[in-house]
């Protein structure tokens, strides 16, 4: 343990109470000391040295003791009173010498203050009056007493003061060796003290810890203590882990919801504009944002304002940008972020009911599938983004893009659809004035009839062709890493999709069941287990055995049961299909193919499993890969179809 250099004041502290106590019991001895005299007196008519000598003893030390409190030199003077009250008794009892222990009883009571150098005016003093009367004595004064002997030599008297001394060094010795001990005790006490509250202070950072308050602060005052730099570093570790999973969450929901948005818009290209600005902009926490879609007149292309989204109010505003026009036309030309944090002053302007104010970061972001740019995103705030944040962007960017791709194929089939509908109703028209002449407007008619059917033919096949392009252009963004999943390889894709899933989420097999709506059944196209074998199970689930269950199907619920066998929606399972397979928990999520089910994605089992939301939001994303895998297997067929035509 590291020894602490003691202060004056910490000394102090220290010897408060031990030089409280000694002075009581010193008081009791001194004024025990001065009857002792008087006491002595009767014997030999000594009643002046009783009352003068030991009144002066007594009048020095209190004296002293009351003109200087805060001074340790009453205690010298105690010691020296104590002499002269041992001379004074040898005196008194004509050198009596059981007198001469009264310096040993004197050297003893010392001793409680714990300091030795109050043993140097004891000894001093005793010296000089030994060596001094007994002189004076051996001179023949009869009035001055030592000893009772007629006569001691030098050697006795050596002897005497020899052993006198060496008592009275003992003593001294007795008050250092315990001044050091209450030193070391007040030293030990101090340091325990210290750890005390180390630990009392590392046991309160480590509740707030536990308690998930991360931010708390713990103020290091000592350096040794280890434990608390452990519990710091720990804390900071924590943090770091709890800032990145948030940062993960973040941009996990962040894309559930712009699929939502995506989901329920794909009639409207405007509507799905206008929400998925205003989602990714209440979302971001952002002030401002603008959509720019890539637009055409002729051979001229250009940029135009689509939807913006400003203080939760919408501006209906007319905006046109060239390419590689400012901003927003060099990033669609660049095919790259903009992010700035020095914003020009007149470049845009964030406007509130107070007045306008420029922002303080400006994000641009392209919105691009893998291998096309259908427009740019310009955001704005007062506060600047991150790099998760910035990250989010660019893959909601990519998610809107093949979206939009598809919107507008699907716009531009039921723009030819009314067109041919309008053609209809004009040749309808045209029939009514020419009743007249029935012979030729028979032909004529069954023209127009050949002619409709013809047409209805070349629209159908067209809507049909523009869907299955959709598809293609909307899984583009899906198919970067694997090779298989951009060839579509269905099969293989599949394969990889479930395996992947069975080994993330550690669960006893994943299975693709697809939906037949012509039978009305649920039927495994594959399965596979956590260790990446394939497991053969063509199990069909039919809607007439299990009414509950495709009840919860239809409304397009997710499952995740943590007790298969007792759930309302699963027990119906249990005998033909849970228990022999010893299935204890599913998680599942719906698989579209654009808004319509395509089937579910099945996570089985064998222990009770609480599912989290992270299971369901990552077997989302495994729904969304297989569905764009099978549109890719989809577009091979389309393309082999083509190529034998």
């Amino acid at each position: 343990m590291e020894t602490k250099k003691l202060t004056a004041a910490d000394r102090k502290e220290i010897f408060e109470a031990i030089k409280k106590k000694s002075d009581g019991t010193m008081t009791i001895a001194l004024v025990a000391y001065f009857v002792f005299g008087i006491f002595l007196s009767f014997f030999y008519d000594t009643y002046l040295v009783a009352f003068g000598v030991g009144g002066l003893s007594l009048a020095a030390y209190f004296i002293t003791k009351a003109v200087l409190p805060t001074s340790n030199l009453y205690q010298y003077v105690l010691g020296a009173v104590l002499a002269v009250f041992a001379a004074q008794f040898i005196y008194q009892m004509h050198g009596l010498f059981e007198m001469h222990f009264f310096v040993f009883v004197g050297s003893t009571l010392l001793i409680t203050y714990q300091n030795w150098r109050l043993q140097l005016p004891l000894i001093i003093l005793v010296v000089v009056h030994h060596a001094s009367f007994a002189y004076l004595q051996y001179l023949g004064n009869r009035e001055i007493y030592f000893t009772q002997l007629e006569y001691m030599d030098l050697q006795a008297f050596l002897f005497h003061g020899g052993l006198a001394a060496v008592i009275v060094a003992i003593c001294g010795y007795w008050a250092y060796d315990l001044e050091k001990k209450t030193i070391s005790e007040f030293t030990n006490k101090t340091a325990l003290e210290g750890q005390l509250k180390n630990v009392t202070n590392n046991i309160a950072f480590a509740e707030q810890i536990s308690s998930g308050n991360l931010t708390v602060e713990h103020n290091l005052t000592d350096t040794t203590d280890e434990l608390g730099k452990a519990l710091v570093k720990m804390r900071e570790n924590l943090l770091a882990a709890s800032i990145k999973e948030k940062q993960e969450r973040f941009i996990t929901v962040g894309i559930t919801q712009v699929g939502d948005v995506i989901r329920n818009n794909s009639d409207s290209l405007q509507n799905l504009a206008d929400d998925f600005i205003r989602t990714v902009v209440k979302y971001m926490g952002m002030n401002q944002g603008g959509l720019f879609l890539l637009e055409s007149e002729g051979s001229e292309e250009y940029l135009n304002l689509t939807a913006c989204y400003a203080y939760e109010r919408k501006k209906y505003l007319s905006r046109r940008v060239e390419i590689g026009q400012g901003l927003v036309g060099q990033c669609f030309l660049e095919k790259d972020i903009i992010y700035m944090t020095k914003v020009p002053q007149n470049y845009v302007q964030i406007t509130s009911g107070l007045g306008e104010a420029t922002p303080g970061c400006i994000v641009i972001v392209p919105v691009m599938t893998t291998d096309e740019i259908v427009g740019v995103m310009e955001l704005a705030s007062f506060k600047p983004l991150e790099k998760y944040q910035i990250d989010f962007l660019k893959k909601v960017a990519e998610n809107i893009a093949s979206s939009i791709v598809s919107s507008r194929v699907t716009e531009r089939v039921k723009k030819l659809l009314a067109e041919s509908q309008q053609q209809t109703e004009e040749m309808r028209a045209q029939e009514e004035e020419m009743r007249q002449n029935m012979e030729e407007l028979q032909a004529t008619q069954e023209e127009m009839r050949r002619k409709e059917l013809h047409a209805r033919e070349i629209l159908e096949d067209a809507q049909m062709k523009a869907e299955r392009t959709a598809e293609i252009r909307a899984t583009m963004k899906k198919l970067v890493k694997d090779e298989d999943l951009k060839t579509g390889n269905w099969e293989v894709s599949l394969e990889k999709t479930l395996k992947t899933a069975a080994s993330f989420l550690k669960v006893s097999r994943v299975g693709m069941w697809l939906y037949d709506a012509a039978t009305q059944t649920l039927k495994c196209e594959m399965m596979c287990n956590q260790n990446g074998l394939q497991i053969a199970n063509r199990t069909k689930l039919n809607e007439a055995d299990y009414p509950r269950f495709f009840k919860s199907f239809y409304a397009e619920e997710d499952l995740r049961i943590e007790n298969a066998p007792d759930h309302a929606v699963t027990s119906e399972l249990n005998e033909a299909y849970l228990k022999p397979n010893r299935i204890e928990s599913v998680c599942g999520v719906h698989v579209f193919n654009d808004a319509a089910i395509m089937g579910m994605i099945l996570c089985e089992h064998q222990d009770h499993r609480a599912w989290t939301e992270e299971d369901g939001s990552f077997l989302r994303r495994c729904a969304d890969l297989i569905s764009s895998a099978y549109k890719s297997k989809i577009i091979r067929e389309l393309s082999n179809s083509v190529s034998l035509n």
